[in-house]
């Protein structure tokens, strides 16, 4: 099994500004904008995907004006993946999905409640 990065994503109070900010600082290329609202972002070779921050949702670091709202990780069999985590105990917060419009991917819980997006290679 192997594994590359695959995005960012971050959840902001003031996201438009924050996309400003990494399109004219950063030199980001806007890719698109999803219905959810979030926008995805290319840094360099990276994906980022900034999302506004829901009201209701409150952060560990309540000083800050952002967060990490998940880390996506790629592999070539999501399938596997799932089952060796889930047989190591690490809670799966949403089980393998698959769609017309996205790739496979499931949500563990990874350390202090960060979400982890197991997404499956070129599928």
């Amino acid at each position: 099994m192997t594994w590359s990065q695959d995005h960012y994503h971050l959840r902001c109070r003031d996201y438009e500004e924050v996309i400003r900010f990494f399109v004219e600082h950063l030199e980001a290329k806007e890719e698109g904008r999803l219905a959810s609202g979030t926008v995805n972002l290319r840094i360099g070779g990276a994906l980022y995907k900034v999302s506004p921050k829901k009201p209701a949702e409150s952060s560990a670091m309540e000083i800050a004006h952002h967060e990490i709202y998940h880390l996506g990780f790629e592999t070539d069999d999501l399938a596997d993946a799932v089952a060796k985590m889930r047989a190591r105990g690490v809670k799966v917060a949403q089980d393998q999905v698959h769609n017309t419009s996205q790739r496979p991917y499931a949500f563990v819980e990874g350390p202090e409640g960060i979400w982890i997006e197991l997404l499956q290679r070129g599928k």
